[in-house]
């Protein structure tokens, strides 16, 4: 009997070790993130360079896993191995969602780079964020997938300050802020911010929805505002809601920030983890036009 035991146990671990030994062996290629297409015959390359081995050659509508994009090559996975595609010889596959949400962009002159916040209902406060931007005259995938956070009341098209909520649509970027210095490799426009910074929520105040830099009482001057020098935005960016005409009661301090958790959404603002802050931060390029949408499929249906 303990011999059967012990036959039993070794078979078990040798089983489990197989297993781990297959898990360690799968990289980080095959890691798949979404769906390429070859556009024609193309050669897979050993290294992301045109003068690199090639691997294998694939015949046009060729569907594969794609793991990401550096610079003009798609990384896919090659017997357990990284290998590249150009750019150039693959679209990639959006969902219909996906499709719909980029068509709107291709009226909209000049905005190659979009930020997605979408949630999964209108009462939902986590959402997916994720970045396309147009490369030789076609909408690809940039950064990865994000979790992100929104107002604790969700979404809504018809905002009012002090709701809670986060307003549905498409809107451009402004100044790039935050209270450390401006990080290296950034393109945007930015501001460091002082204690002498504030974001004007007072209805009653000709400053409603403006930065305003001020060294007096500020609680004299304005009934309601924010300091900018907050702990949650060490990098953030302004969000031009309602902006472009200013109109009181429709919502203020709109912006793109640091969260303080995954389970913890905001007042209205879009956050996810600061790492996450300073890639899009980074990645954003002001001769682009960045635009951030937000809201559900449903919900942006409707916004043109």
């Amino acid at each position: 009997m303990k011999r059967l035991m012990m036959a039993a146990l070794i078979a078990f671990l040798i089983i489990q070790t197989t297993n781990l030994a297959k898990a360690e062996s799968k990289t980080s290629c095959e890691s798949t993130q979404f769906k390429i297409v070859m556009k024609s015959e193309a050669d897979v390359k050993e290294k992301a360079s045109a003068a690199s081995k090639t691997l294998k050659t694939y015949k046009k509508n060729k569907e594969l896993s794609a793991s990401g994009r550096t610079g003009n090559w798609y990384e896919i996975c090659h017997a357990n191995k990284a290998a590249y595609i150009n750019m150039a010889d693959v679209k990639e596959v959006f969902s219909t969602d996906e499709k719909a949400l980029l068509k709107k962009f291709d009226r909209r002159k000049g905005v190659n780079q979009v930020v997605s916040a979408t949630g999964k209902s209108m009462s939902d406060t986590k959402v997916t964020i994720q970045t396309y931007e147009k490369k030789q005259g076609e909408w690809r995938r940039a950064l990865k997938k994000m979790e992100g956070v929104i107002g604790k009341n969700g979404f809504t098209k018809s905002k009012k300050e002090g709701d809670g909520k986060s307003p549905v649509g498409i809107y451009s970027f402004g100044t790039a802020f935050g209270s450390e210095t401006k990080p290296a490799g950034m393109k945007m426009g930015y501001k460091k911010t002082t204690k002498y910074d504030y974001w004007i929520d007072d209805q009653t105040s000709k400053d409603y929805n403006k930065w305003k830099t001020y060294k007096g009482n500020p609680a004299v001057k304005w009934k309601s505002f924010e300091r900018m020098n907050h702990e949650l935005y060490r990098y953030g960016a302004v969000i031009n809601y309602n902006t472009d005409p200013i109109i009181k009661g429709k919502g203020s301090a709109i912006f793109l920030h640091i969260w303080r958790g995954g389970t913890k959404p905001t007042a209205g603002c879009t956050a996810t983890a600061e790492r996450n802050v300073l890639s899009l931060l980074k990645w954003m390029d002001p001769v682009q036009k960045p635009h951030i949408v937000m809201g559900t499929n449903d919900s942006l249906k409707s916004v043109k």
